[in-house]
């Protein structure tokens, strides 16, 4: 009895670990978003590398609607916003610095 209670429980493992890798390929960016994202409505972002799972480098951008856009980290306007999204970091960072 208790070997078949330990094959179920490995078997519960695989099938939790399958799930678990299922699940992170639905959140992989697979495309990019063909147009650029307004500064005004981006609040930050994240970096996406190729993996098993994930067949492109990305740069996911999250924006103030609880939305996140996948964007080619090639394209110039994409640097740009990841720039400027670090100098209000630190010039929030400053600010706080100094009270």
């Amino acid at each position: 009895m208790s070997r078949i209670s330990a094959c179920v429980m490995v078997l519960t493992i695989v099938a939790l670990g399958l799930l678990c890798t299922d699940a992170a390929a639905v959140s992989c960016c697979r495309k990019y978003t063909k147009g650029m994202i307004p500064m005004s409505l981006i609040k930050g972002y994240s970096i996406q590398t190729i993996t098993r799972s994930c067949h492109i480098n990305a740069v996911i951008f999250h924006t103030n609607g609880g939305k996140n856009i996948c964007t080619d980290p090639s394209k110039g306007w994409v640097m740009e916003s990841i720039r400027k999204l670090r100098e209000k970091v630190q010039a929030i960072n400053k600010k706080n610095s100094k009270a």
